[in-house]
């Protein structure tokens, strides 16, 4: 495990400055570019309009921002080490924690054995909170892991379609609820504690949630479904986002029922998964 923190350099920065300006926020970016090449743009636009935004915001959440950036990498240390002992497995992951510009609240780099970074000006500055981020992170390293060890053929996987991030996010989430265990069930899909509404309209209306995922799956998968079932950007359809995470929760739950917790954890590996989520979508 490793934890490489560019969070002092932009307080540093912040902290010298009476009035942060957009020059400012460009040469720390520039200064740390081997962390920002997989920021921007896949997981936060690059644009004026959102550095000059992100300007704007950073007063307000200084505080939460200094204190995030000093509690995560303990937090961090924390559930790597429980992941580690629950399956017998060191991931030898390396964190990165950074200032960003309100995109993506963390991400794992596209390598199956990825690097996992978090943005703490998108955190919640709560423990509970920041440990089911973290363990919902290293979840899906976790995941891929079973299926190297198993010699996945990843060639095999389709990884740009709604259904792939269906049941990947649903594992992700599924491990998070295992190794944080007995929160509020909203914590480990909004990740604050502001997301009991999106869960009861979940719960409310899952038979409508599920055909209109079925629907865009059938008449064809894009990036603009992927925004609106998996990204912040998304939330048109029941006015609130990333509907797709308890989507996939909820089957990952029903295969674990199934099939077993160890044998679902790996079923990408020598079944149609798609196929799967389809005829459950189904029903």
């Amino acid at each position: 495990m490793r934890i490489h923190s560019i969070t002092s350099d932009f307080l540093k920065m912040y902290e010298s400055k009476k009035e942060l300006n957009l020059p400012d926020l460009e040469a720390y970016i520039d200064a740390h570019s081997e962390v920002f090449n997989h920021y921007f743009p896949t997981h936060c636009p690059k644009t004026a309009e959102r550095l000059h935004a992100a300007i704007e915001k950073y007063p307000v959440q200084i505080g939460d921002i200094r204190s995030i950036s000093k509690r995560l990498p303990g937090i961090i240390a924390e559930i790597d080490e429980l992941y580690t002992k629950t399956f017998d497995t060191d991931l030898d992951i390396q964190y990165t924690v950074l200032v960003g510009t309100y995109g993506s609240n963390a991400f794992v780099t596209r390598e199956i054995k990825g690097d996992i970074f978090f943005a703490v000006e998108q955190l919640s500055p709560e423990l509970d909170n920041l440990k089911v981020i973290t363990a919902h992170e290293i979840g899906h390293v976790t995941h891929f892991s079973f299926a190297a060890r198993q010699e996945m053929d990843w060639a095999t996987v389709d990884w740009t379609h709604g259904l792939t991030s269906l049941y990947t996010e649903g594992v992700a989430t599924y491990l998070s609820k295992k190794i944080v265990p007995g929160l509020n069930e909203s914590v480990y899909f909004t990740y604050d504690d502001a997301g009991e509404p999106w869960v009861t309209c979940f719960r409310q209306r899952k038979v409508e949630v599920k055909q209109r995922f079925l629907e865009d799956v059938l008449s064809g998968w894009d990036m603009a479904k992927e925004k609106e079932w998996f990204r912040l950007s998304g939330g048109s359809y029941f006015g609130h986002n990333r509907l797709g995470y308890l989507l996939g929760t909820d089957y990952i739950e029903c295969l674990v029922n199934r099939i077993g917790e160890e044998a679902a954890l790996a079923f990408w590996n020598g079944n149609d998964v798609k196929k799967d989520i389809v005829t459950w979508l189904e029903t």
